[in-house]
């Protein structure tokens, strides 16, 4: 196959990308040596998130001092397991930084059967939607607050940088294939805003429903408890979804929302053939975009069949972004060092974590990248704006491009 230089398209969206300075030394002030001040923080551990961890301590040491903090750390099994939650609660914690969406959802359950004045702060981590994930709404959607007692650190590069970086490695795109499962509320969310950009980009687009194991059980639960009956009067094939049911699945979504759920969870339902999903989305797409949360063995299946059908896939997330053709991969580092400056606001400045903006990762934590072998496979030759998947990774040391490793240098 004849090799092509992958065409730079919308490079101006993404020229901050890979500037290196993100995670600037912090600029608080740490607690003096003879405060006897000590601040009980309770992490709530995710065993991917090693790196989120580092930068937190990191912050917490450039902040209140490393005399002035200690961690109690436990980890949940599931979002309702707000035992735990407790447990932490018990050993002192005053606040509590989550790293996933199922801590963050038994974090913010646990903290809500307190009085206001009471409830235990929670910054997040790892999340992209966190009031989705939580079913509530900002208090102020301009500054981004939610009003209560949680704030936090999205991690994802913006939907239109992604889209960006799949248009410069892609020099054909006329459909993109969407492939996502509805229990994932991140990439829900995600999947709306990246329909209106690729439909103002004059992109189509079609949506390739994966049923997760998790996600089939749910379902299942729902079958056993009546509220999705085997058929409808109209179309006897076609299961059907009560709306009580999908609204507490996704509270936060509107009755249009919960209809195109309803419409793509039917389907799941009918049609749970992963390979066939999967060879059908190949077959009608230019491209793959994999949301996020499915699991290794899941995206190997999907770029498997995209590679040998000569199909380009981006990775939304780190699992997907290890075998997909591109990522816009994030340095978790930066959310950890964001969430320990909140922290300090929180506990040392008394703000309310209500009160602080949900942020993002900083622009220069995130570096475009590409699967080499599979570049090979298609031919494809990338500009020096990226870099090789595994030769980066090796390379690498989370939170090195940041100021406050340079200062240590």
């Amino acid at each position: 196959m004849k090799k092509k230089l992958v065409s730079a398209i919308l490079t101006a969206a993404l020229a901050a990308v890979c500037i290196s300075g993100c995670g600037k030394r912090s600029s608080y002030k740490p607690l003096e040596k003879d405060d006897d001040t000590i601040y009980t923080i309770g992490v709530v551990s995710n065993d991917k998130s090693a790196d989120i961890e580092q930068g937190f301590k990191d912050a917490l040491t450039d902040t209140f001092g490393k005399e002035h903090y200690k961690l109690v750390t436990g980890s949940v099994s599931s979002k309702n397991d707000t035992d735990s939650i407790a447990s932490l609660e018990d050993q002192g914690a005053q606040l509590l930084l989550t790293e996933n969406w199922e801590g963050l959802t038994a974090a913010y359950t646990q903290t809500q059967s307190t009085d206001d004045d009471k409830k235990l702060p929670v910054i997040s981590t790892g999340v992209n939607d966190i009031t989705g994930t939580l079913g509530i709404e900002y208090a102020d959607e301009d500054n981004r607050t939610t009003g209560t007692n949680v704030t936090g650190v999205m991690p994802s590069p913006s939907v239109d940088a992604q889209l960006s970086e799949m248009i410069e490695a892609t020099k054909k795109m006329s459909r993109v294939g969407i492939i996502y499962s509805p229990e994932n509320r991140d990439a829900v969310k995600d999947n709306r805003i990246l329909e209106e950009y690729l439909t103002q980009a004059g992109i189509g687009y079609r949506e390739y429903l994966l049923a997760t194991s998790s996600y089939k059980s749910l379902m299942k639960n729902g079958v056993e408890a009546k509220a999705i009956k085997e058929s409808d009067d109209n179309d006897p094939t076609v299961p059907q979804i009560s709306d009580d049911f999908a609204k507490s699945l996704y509270p936060s979504f509107s009755d249009s929302e919960i209809l195109d759920w309803e419409r793509q969870a039917r389907r799941s339902l009918k049609n749970a053939d992963t390979s066939k999903i999967i060879s059908t989305a190949v077959k009608q797409c230019d491209a793959l975009y994999i949301s996020s949360g499915f699991s290794s063995s899941t995206v190997k299946k999907i770029t498997r069949a995209a590679k040998n059908g000569d199909r380009v896939t981006y990775g939304s997330d780190a699992v997907s972004g290890k075998e997909s053709l591109v990522t816009l991969w994030a340095d978790p580092y930066d959310s950890g060092y964001k969430a320990g400056e909140m922290a300090y606001q929180i506990l040392v400045n008394s703000q309310n974590p209500g009160d602080i903006s949900v942020t993002y990762q900083s622009e220069a934590s995130f570096h475009k990248l590409y699967n080499g072998s599979y570049a090979e496979v298609l031919g494809l030759v990338f500009p020096k704006s990226f870099s090789e998947y595994t030769s980066f990774m090796k390379s690498y040391v989370p939170g090195s491009n940041t100021e406050r490793a340079n200062s240590e240098d």
